[in-house]
């Protein structure tokens, strides 16, 4: 099994239930779906999970995901974490509990804004040179009107459990527009973003779009 390809896919989104699904391929075409690597818990904290991202850290194998408590108004996902207790992505997984929620996001829309839009989601883990940890993710500004506050932002650790310190929404559109749900790659002491954006001047229809920038410079920098 060297050679297999693994996906976690989420089931939901924008309703209470999920499971993060695990399927495994060979040839990277066809695919088997094994039991779930992650159920939702019921009147929980975790009553919808989704968004799930394998990641490796010191060695590790982690799935960091979004889980909401049951919908009032809006979903108001925070950032939770699984390990692997075994030395694959096959699991079993124990759930580490939550990483990351709206009060450590100084820069995110508190669950009590009167506009609240949304929740934090679409995070990723990514092992830095240094032996930290960045999480890249996706949050909602607390100003602006809607369609104008969704950010990319990054959050660094000491531990993969954290606690994160933000450093900010990191990607500025330039212009009225927003962006979100990206991914990070890292090559040496560069980095390289690839996100969605949608801005007024292309009528806001969501296109990819790539940023790179020196890690030193521009990202630890901000976090001694």
């Amino acid at each position: 099994m060297g050679d297999c390809r693994v996906r976690f896919i989420q089931t939901e989104f924008m309703k209470s239930g999920g499971r993060c699904e695990h399927a495994v391929s060979n040839d990277g075409f066809h695919w088997v779906v094994l039991n779930p690597a992650i159920l939702s818990l019921p009147d929980t904290d975790e009553d919808g999970i989704y968004d799930p991202h394998p990641a490796i850290v010191g060695g590790k194998r982690y799935i960091v995901y979004s889980g909401m408590p049951k919908i009032t108004r809006v979903p108001q996902p925070d950032v939770y974490l699984a390990r692997s207790q075994s030395d694959s992505w096959f699991g079993p997984w124990k759930r580490l509990g939550k990483i990351l929620d709206h009060l450590d996001v100084p820069h995110h829309n508190a669950r009590e804004h009167p506009d609240y839009e949304w929740g934090i989601e679409g995070a990723q883990l990514v092992e830095l040179p240094d032996g930290r940890v960045l999480l890249n993710a996706t949050c909602f500004l607390p100003d602006g009107p809607r369609g104008s506050r969704q950010r990319v932002f990054f959050a660094i650790a000491d531990r993969v459990e954290g606690p994160y310190v933000s450093v900010g929404p990191v990607l500025d559109p330039g212009e009225p527009g927003e962006n979100g749900h990206s991914t990070v790659m890292i090559d040496g002491r560069q980095l390289t973003l690839f996100y969605q954006s949608r801005r007024e001047a292309t009528n806001h229809r969501w296109r990819f779009r790539l940023a790179k920038c020196d890690l030193d410079r521009h990202i630890l920098s901000r976090v001694a």
